[in-house]
């Protein structure tokens, strides 16, 4: 047995009203009907750092059919890692059992031939379920009726050490699961911490397994990665660790051409997420896409339609391969990638267009191309002035385009 470090949650500043209220209401009830509960994870590693807390996770060693017992609002979710969330008017609090991950002969836990967890409802003890954690930096416990901190394996030096540590032995643990680098890379990025050095070999080892993850969850790490206000940092880790084009191998090693384009793109989108302003996944993709477009349709010098229409057909449905972009999105893509000809159609149907309800988007991502197609400065100005215009001004701006372009 491993012995934790226990602390008061006062030393680290942890402030139990900055907890969601009904995350603390399980966890009383649980220890009310004889349970031990506690929050764990995201929500306490960021508390530790001074970041307030969006996601609260509760572990518990009462099983899940019991908890759907004392829960009515509740559900039972998944069979290969079985959890249950507790469903309230304003948030789901995701509630699970302490495994063990132990007895690998049990029905419980499967692992496949290369060693990924296939299956996992092994239940254990606090100890062992902290030993079953990915990284150091998520196995902190925290206590909100004691306010006491639980830390068995040194997280709490790594915060301070601002190092993303695996628990146990890098290579077995990317194996048993390969999403565990791109959440490695998430967490160094959000954070500003670094990687251990002994993980590095096995990342780059097992990078290439992602691509066999499920595209559910490869969607999901993405969106976390791109969506979470650090996606500048997201981006150049992935780069780094030469993990970019396994997530997008449509780039076919030109990802240094497109660097200022993705560069302004990822900045554009952690600014907006820190002016708490909304953010489209579907403008994600249509940037992380968009180099495949350009070069297959050479629309920097000579449109090639027929190619164009192809290859945005083409493009998106080989990235559902790696990762399942929602059918509501991809609408959204298409749209912002075949309205930069629209940009180019200066006429009758402008005043119509700048009205659509995706020209704003669409115009967004054209100064985004600006980034590395400086000769679209002039058209970006030109759309600017007629979108921010009045009627009289833009019908006067239309005959001066017109008599400028012979009359057209």
């Amino acid at each position: 047995m491993v012995a934790p470090s226990v602390y008061s949650g006062k030393r680290f500043g942890i402030d139990k009203k900055s907890f969601s209220n009904n995350a603390i209401s399980i966890i009383s009830r649980l220890k009310n009907n004889g349970f031990s509960a506690f929050l764990v994870g995201g929500c306490i590693r960021d508390s530790i750092k001074g970041i307030a807390p969006k996601d609260f996770d509760i572990v518990t060693n009462c099983q899940p059919e019991e908890i759907r017992k004392l829960f009515k609002n509740s559900r039972i979710i998944g069979r290969r890692f079985k959890l249950v969330h507790v469903t309230f008017a304003n948030e789901i609090i995701e509630t699970t059992t302490f495994r063990s991950g132990t007895d690998s002969s049990s029905d419980n836990l499967q692992i496949d031939n290369d060693g990924r967890i296939l299956r996992d409802n092994n239940w254990g003890t606090q100890e062992e379920d902290a030993f079953r954690r990915d990284f150091t930096i998520n196995a902190i416990y925290y206590d909100p009726l004691s306010k006491e901190v639980i830390d068995y394996t040194s997280g709490i030096k790594d915060l301070k050490e601002k190092k993303i540590r695996f628990i146990g032995d890098p290579e077995i643990r990317i194996q048993e699961d390969p999403v565990r680098i791109l959440r490695a890379i998430r967490f160094a990025a959000k954070l500003d911490f670094s990687i251990e050095e002994r993980a590095l070999k096995p990342i780059e080892n097992f990078k290439y397994r992602i691509s066999e993850m499920p595209p559910a969850r490869i969607y999901e790490e993405i969106i976390k990665l791109f969506l979470s206000g650090h996606s500048l940092n997201s981006y150049r880790l992935l780069v780094k660790h030469k993990i970019f084009d396994v997530l997008f191998p449509h780039i076919d090693d030109g990802q240094e051409t497109f660097d200022k384009f993705f560069i302004k793109a990822f900045s554009n989108t952690d600014l907006r997420f820190k002016n708490n302003k909304k953010l489209n996944p579907g403008f994600l993709f249509a940037t992380l896409l968009w180099p495949k477009i350009f070069k297959d349709s050479n629309i920097k010098e000579k449109l090639n339609f027929r190619r164009y229409y192809q290859s945005v057909s083409t493009v998106i449905k080989r990235q559902q391969m790696i990762c399942s972009i929602p059918r509501r999105f991809i609408s959204f893509i298409k749209d912002v990638w075949m309205f930069q000809i629209r940009f180019n159609k200066i006429g009758k149907k402008s005043a119509a267009f700048a009205k659509n309800i995706r020209y704003r988007a669409s115009f967004d991502f054209l100064e985004v191309r600006s980034s590395i197609e400086p000769n679209l400065n002039a058209k970006i100005k030109w759309w600017r002035e007629f979108y921010e215009s009045n009627f009289d001004k833009r019908n006067k701006m239309l005959n001066i385009y017109r008599k400028s372009h012979g009359g057209k």
